[in-house]
Parts: structure tokens; sequence; C-alpha cells
């Protein structure tokens, strides 16, 4: 059972992604963003039964001998929820992953600033999807896992807040790339 409501839980999520963004920068946090929409995509079509499909069905075909081909049966629950969770989470450690080894860390205030903005969007889609897959976890009695679900009206009655959080990011990230470019006068 979570001590936390869903409201606290959105804050949360949304202050320790900025956080994180604010320490990567904003191009690895862009091809971590891009991984984490992927991930979220799968996840919200039901992509899980798909991939795990795949594994536990079409894989399995593909090496056993053409003359005497047994099909298995269809993914369990229990092995579409797995599937489906360890997807998610490598899709979006990949993310990570090949964001932090493509771009160098972030030299400005300004990429960390602007960093903040992609990071705050792929936590609040995380969550999003998360909360919404947990009907989908709690379905099998070996585990539960429970997140509290934001509703579509708080998420739309914070919108305007992040929205606000956002645009104000993205101005000191410009103030901050044009205090760096203008140093003042030269010396002779």
């Amino acid at each position: 059972m979570w001590l936390l409501q869903a409201w606290q839980c959105f804050f949360i999520i949304i202050f320790a992604f900025a956080v994180i963004g604010f320490i990567r920068g904003w191009r690895r946090e862009i091809v971590s963003l891009a991984f984490t929409l992927a991930a979220v995509l799968i996840g919200a079509l039901g992509g899980g039964a798909l991939v795990a499909e795949a594994v536990f069905v079409r894989l399995p075909l593909a090496f056993q001998d053409p003359n005497n081909l047994r099909p298995p049966g269809p993914p369990t629950s229990l092995e579409v929820i797995i599937v489906t969770a360890v997807t998610l989470v490598a899709l979006i450690g990949l993310g990570y992953l090949i964001g932090n080894r493509s771009f160098p860390k972030p030299t400005t205030p300004a990429e960390r600033f602007w960093g903040a903005i992609p990071a705050i969007v792929a936590g609040i889609a995380i969550y999003a999807t998360v909360s919404r897959l947990t009907n989908l976890f709690n379905k099998s009695p070996a585990f539960t896992f429970a997140v509290p679900n934001p509703s579509s009206d708080m998420i739309g009655n914070y919108l305007l807040l992040i929205f606000i959080v956002l645009i104000v990011l993205l101005i000191i990230g410009l103030v901050a790339s044009s205090a760096k470019k203008s140093g003042g006068a030269k010396s002779k």
C-alpha cells in the first residue's frame, strides 16, 4: 500500500526527473526521451503481448525441426507481464546508456537547464504508463505492483503548472546561454 497520494507521486517523479535532466544535459535527455517514448508506446499498445509471443512462441518454432513442428501454446499472463516489464525497463535503460555514450557531459548551465525539459516529459510519460499498467501487473496472483493512478483531471489541472515550469526552465536556459556568449569588453 502506498503512503503517498497520486498527486504527491506525480510531483516527486517530476522533480526527480528534472534533477536527472539537469545533471545529464539536453543532448543526452533527447536521446533517452526518444527511447522512453518508444517504450511507452509499446506498453500502451499492448506490445508486451507481441514481444512475449515472439519470445515464447515464434522463437521456439524457429529452432524446431521443420519436419516435426509442435507449436507451443500462447504465452501465459505471467509471461506477458514479465516481458512487458522487462521490455519497458530495457528500452528506457538502453536510451539512457546510448545517451550517455553518444554525447559528452554538459559544459554550460544552459545545457543543464534545457536538459530538465525533456526529462520532465519523460518522467510524466513513464509515471502515466506504469500507473496504467498496474492493472495488467495485478492480474496475476504471483505478485502485485500498485502505483497510484493519476486521474486525467489531475494531470489536466496541473498541466498549466507544468507548462509554466517548462517555460521558466526554457527562459533560464536562454538567459544562461546568452550570458555566456556576451562576455563584456575584450582587453586590447
